[in-house]
């Protein structure tokens, strides 16, 4: 009743500023004769019994002229006690009615809270500082249970033990200790071996395996393996573990404002700064990036690299080092390019990886460099693979891609190249001898996909498996029906 009021007194004080006492009587007539949602009578309807006459009725009983019987005082008292009573059950009644709804209302975010003897938890107590605000005290523990609701805690620091209600507690978990302990020898941790590190190998690492690899295939003859080791020396200056710099593109940036965005670096432990101001000096080392100011700087984050031995499909497969490290990036993409840490700033001279169109610009390189070689190559970002028609020809199109590669100034990872494979692995499937085939371990992944109980688990089983619909005979029509249950 006091908010109502409030509210009330509130919309007479914005509209009636001058002389709002004035119409207050009115105001506490209109709330004497509304209807209470909790008792379905007036409040006048329950004092006098009737409600009082608003200007409404007034008019009616004007409009009907209505007479007026008169009746003995007795008979008058007699009514009017029973009218009340009959009032007083009907707010009852209405009372319960309203009471079981709002409980109902109520219960749907409820949860029963019940603790153990010996739990501990905190209390939530006026604070000492403010009295107006609360705080949460403890812990404690409870020592007795006097109700479904009620429970004694007891304090360490205190004599008295009183009783409080379940809503002003809440459980308090313990923190686990630590023990500190000094060892002489240094222990090699798992996690350490995750942390990404930035490797400057031997510029021509790799080349070896590539050789021995040619030498020992037992698919070729005498004079294919001959013949291929001919054409890798030939072109041995493009496997480089180095990043090398194209001059068919450099990347761009336009903004639509020119507003400048400074962001603060990310803290991070001593140990993430000691890798990071390590990561950063090997490549300013390989001129990827420079000190530098910019009005334009984003924080950096580490983020564990992939270990991946990708091979490719069909039967040789390139991989280009560092591939978006060998496209240069214009001044103003450098301005806006620019990143903090905690030790300086720094510009980058080659396209990094996590900007959102990097994919895009070198996938567009890529398609542009070996165009008109769609018979016989595929590129997939910094990834090319070249399947074979005929021997002849396929030396004939490895050279063709080496050309292009070299004049684009691009270098191979020597690493990560596969030649004369006769199954390889490619974005999850098993190519070679004209078959294709889903990859083994995704494959177990989806046998060991627990039974989906709800809707979310069942959207995520049709987007894991459906990655292999080619493979599931009519999956696209059962896949739809399912969507389609559960939108």
């Amino acid at each position: 009743m006091h908010t109502t009021l409030k509210r009330i007194l509130r919309v007479l004080c914005l509209e009636a500023i001058p002389d709002w006492e004035k119409i207050l009587p009115q105001a506490l007539f209109a709330l004497r004769t509304v209807i209470n949602d909790s008792t379905g009578l007036s409040p006048a309807e329950l004092i006098h019994r009737k409600n009082l006459r608003t200007p409404v009725m007034l008019l009616y009983e004007k409009l009907t002229e209505e007479e007026h019987v008169e009746s003995s005082v007795v008979d008058y008292v007699f009514e009017l006690i029973n009218r009340m009573k009959r009032c007083q059950e009907l707010a009852i009644l209405h009372m319960e009615v309203v009471k079981q709804k709002q409980k109902l209302w109520y219960d749907r975010r409820t949860v029963k809270r019940q603790f153990q003897l010996g739990e501990l938890v905190l209390v939530i107590a006026p604070s000492r500082s403010n009295k107006l605000s609360a705080q949460w005290v403890g812990p404690g523990e409870i020592v007795q249970q006097l109700s479904e609701t009620n429970y004694v805690v007891k304090f360490p620091e205190k004599d008295k033990t009183p009783v409080y209600h379940v809503n002003m507690l809440k459980p308090y978990h313990q923190r686990e200790e630590n023990i500190n302990l000094l060892c002489i020898n240094l222990l090699k941790h798992d996690e350490e071996e995750d942390i990404p590190s930035l490797e400057l190998e031997n510029e021509r690492s790799g080349w070896s395996k590539i050789i021995s690899v040619v030498q020992l295939n037992s698919k070729l003859s005498q004079i294919q393996r001959g013949q291929l080791k001919e054409l890798l020396y030939e072109y041995s200056n493009l496997f480089s573990n180095i990043p090398g710099c194209t001059d068919l593109a450099e990347h761009d940036i336009e903004l639509e404002s020119e507003r400048a965005i400074f962001a603060k670096p990310y803290r991070m432990s001593p140990r993430q700064i000691e890798i990071l101001k390590s990561e950063v000096n090997k490549m300013i080392e390989l001129k990827i990036i420079e000190p530098g100011e910019s009005d334009f700087t984003s924080p950096l984050i580490l983020v564990e690299a992939q270990k991946r031995y990708r091979q490719l499909n069909i039967s040789l497969f390139l991989d280009l080092t560092r591939g978006y490290w060998q496209i240069p990036l214009s001044p103003r993409a450098q301005r806006y390019a620019s990143f903090v840490t905690t030790f300086g700033t720094f510009k980058p001279l080659r396209l990094p990886f996590g900007l959102k169109n990097a994919p895009y610009y070198i996938s567009r390189l890529m398609a542009n460099l070996l165009r008109n070689c769609e018979d016989f190559a595929v590129p997939y970002l910094d990834d090319i693979a070249i399947f074979p028609l005929a021997w002849n020809d396929h030396l004939k199109h490895l050279k063709d891609v080496f050309d292009r590669l070299r004049s684009a100034k691009l270098h191979i990872k020597p690493s990560k190249c596969q030649f004369a494979q006769a199954y390889v692995k490619y974005l999850g499937h098993l190519v070679g001898q004209g078959l294709r085939t889903p990859g083994e371990l995704k494959v177990q992944v989806i046998k060991d996909f627990p039974i989906p109980t709800n809707k979310t688990q069942v959207r995520a089983f049709l987007g894991l498996s459906g990655y292999y619909r080619r493979y599931i005979p009519e999956f696209p029509p059962s896949n739809r029906s399912s969507t389609d249950r559960f939108t």
